[in-house]
């Protein structure tokens, strides 16, 4: 199983990030990316509840992976 990869995604004015975590960084910045050019929600559902993220609202998103604490910007608008 690969492992997956924890993105923080920020929020125009926002000082703190909304984190899930993503199998494949370039799919989840693609439907990101998708879904901002219709003014949709990205919705997240996990373990600990479920989440809408306006993703026309979206200013930055970080990734890193737990193994080795690197962590790389993605989508900044």
């Amino acid at each position: 199983m690969a492992d997956k990869i924890k993105a923080k995604v920020y929020m125009v004015g926002a000082a703190s990030g909304v984190e899930v975590e993503v199998k494949d960084k370039d799919k989840f910045l693609e439907e990101l990316s998708s879904l901002s050019k219709t003014h949709s929600f990205y919705i997240h559902k996990d373990d600990d509840g479920e989440i809408a993220i306006n993703t026309s609202l979206i200013q930055a998103v970080e990734f890193s992976e737990d193994k080795d604490s690197k962590r790389g910007a993605g989508l900044v608008s």
